[in-house]
């Protein structure tokens, strides 16, 4: 293990702490929403619109048939599904809804706790870890904001999946495929994942291949079926989205985009992917299997303008990545593990803190802090001081 010696995943104090984490990251994001909007806040305090569709799904017969048949949200049936079954059950819907994302939210922590586990951290990096995705707004809080929306499954089930195909336990991994397939159509980057995955590993390209297809089949005849069955109002133009994407991120190419594509969107996370600049085509050969997952969000963003909650979906290979470097820095400039920690995480705090996200078009456009850009443009300069004029110990390898 790298990192010291991590607490293993059936040490009971360990999955106790991991809890504890999970409540507080929740308990912090829904106060930070609450004493803006109010708990459990209605749709139109809400400047977004897709969650829309969702609620209209959820009502059934009676939702409006003109938002219940919108694709791509028609297809994503289990969420709304389930707050239909709650709300029939007696339960408000929007509180069906709440709990649904929270019990998600809950889940993809605790995953993630465990994830970071398995890949070998110690315990001060995996409390770091978990403080650096709960205090990134497109990973939780925005879903506390817009709580009716399919994310937080869909993030929990690709964590399961990532977990899973850590410990290798194929046969499980058909549980969460089967599922997302009636979730969001996000969790297909898994498929591609696992078989370069598998290559890393030394599997022959054709045996990776057999289990990667294996695995994607009944998802994949999931998918093709809910779109003959279920034939949405009007078919998506997705030559026109890209245009119409590329478009307005070029416009804004001046101002927002750069600091939305990078810093806007994953705070200290990206000043520490970056804490070794020349090492970062080794780590491209080398870990060729978790970049492809960054590259896929990345590219999504042709399509998508929501950037904060696509990029949110890179963190189980984003986050790992980043204590790495964090743990190399310490190493080669001789500094204590536990104080950079804490400065990583006090960092993602003031990041947390002004991002913007009640305003309308803040899921598009958040506008370029110059507190944050500066925060990060120290600690990254800071470092890089460190690195080459504090006598510092040869940098491991990537």
């Amino acid at each position: 293990m790298r990192f010291g010696s991590a607490v293993t995943l059936t040490d009971s104090s360990g999955v106790r702490l991991g809890v504890l984490l999970c409540l507080l990251i929740l308990a912090v994001n829904v106060l930070s929403v609450s004493s803006r909007l109010g708990f459990l806040h209605k749709p139109k305090q809400v400047k977004e619109l897709d969650h829309y569709r969702y609620i209209e799904m959820a009502r059934g017969p009676e939702g409006r048939p003109e938002l219940t048949h919108e694709a791509t949200y028609c297809w994503r049936i289990l969420v709304p599904g389930l707050a239909r079954l709650m709300s029939r059950a007696g339960l408000d819907l929007n509180l069906s809804f709440f709990l649904i994302t929270n019990v998600s939210l809950f889940g993809f922590l605790l995953t993630l706790w465990a994830y970071l586990g398995a890949l070998g951290f110690a315990l001060p990096y995996r409390v770091a870890g978990l403080g650096l995705v709960g205090l990134t707004q497109g990973a939780v809080r925005w879903y506390e904001y817009q709580y009716w929306m399919t994310d937080p499954s869909c993030l929990f089930l690709m964590a399961l999946a990532f977990l899973w195909i850590r410990e290798d336990r194929a046969a499980a991994l058909h549980a969460p495929s089967i599922a997302a397939a009636f979730v969001r159509e996000n969790y297909v980057v898994v498929y591609p994942y696992y078989f370069l995955h598998l290559l890393k590993r030394g599997v022959a390209p054709a045996r990776a291949a057999a289990r990667m297809l294996l695995l994607a089949a009944l998802p994949f005849a999931i998918f093709v079926g809910l779109r003959v069955l279920i034939v949405p109002s009007h078919r998506d133009d997705f030559l026109a989205d890209i245009t119409d994407t590329v478009a307005f991120r070029l416009r804004h190419l001046g101002d927002s985009q750069p600091y939305l594509l990078t810093v806007g969107s994953l705070g200290v996370l990206f000043p520490l992917l970056l804490l070794f600049p020349g090492r970062v085509l080794t780590v491209v050969r080398r870990h060729y299997d978790q970049v492809a997952v960054v590259a896929f969000f990345y590219a999504l963003l042709l399509v998508a303008n929501n950037t904060e909650r696509e990029l949110a979906y890179t963190l189980p290979v984003v986050v790992p990545a980043a204590l790495r470097n964090l743990g190399d820095f310490a190493a080669a400039a001789r500094l204590p593990t536990a104080p950079l920690l804490a400065l990583a995480v006090a960092l993602q705090a003031l990041f947390f803190s002004q991002q913007r996200f009640t305003e309308i078009g803040m899921s598009m456009y958040q506008p370029t802090n110059l507190i944050v850009v500066s925060a990060m443009a120290l600690f990254w300069l800071g470092a890089q001081w460190r690195l080459r004029w504090g006598r510092p110990a040869p940098a491991p390898p990537g």
